[in-house]
């Protein structure tokens, strides 16, 4: 399996366990971090200096974590571990979508809507 391939594997198999729900309690950690991490390692194969480089991909599982993230936090069958450990974690995929949008008035724009929707959400979830 080329490099691209085994990306794309570590993260759909990453997301398929953050998404499953069943996770056994005490490795919530383990479940939330690898698909964080296989989502941004995935992001990274699309950077500007790369020769796959496609910036509508890296947005799209960039902001496809983050989105996962904040969908568990407002899940309130969710365990308030679990919730809390994505909390702990969006800032992540959030940080390189800063680094993503950079300077521009539009990047600028699509960041405080989602920093606005973050604030929105951890003030609902009760966390």
């Amino acid at each position: 399996m080329d490099c691209t391939s085994t990306l794309y594997h570590h993260y759909f198999k990453a997301e398929d366990r953050f998404l499953n729900r069943r996770i056994t309690p005490g490795y919530e950690p383990d479940v939330i971090i690898d698909f964080v991490q296989s989502g941004l390692n995935l992001a990274s194969l699309y950077c500007l200096n790369t020769p796959t480089f496609n910036p509508i991909l890296r947005e799209l599982f960039l902001r496809r974590v983050f989105f996962h993230l904040v969908e568990a936090i407002n899940q309130p069958n969710n365990s308030r571990i679990f919730r809390r450990i994505c909390l702990d974690h969006i800032h992540c995929p959030l940080l390189a979508l800063k680094k993503f949008y950079g300077n521009s008035e539009t990047g600028r724009q699509k960041l405080l809507s989602l920093q606005q929707h973050l604030q929105q959400t951890h003030l609902t979830s009760g966390l």
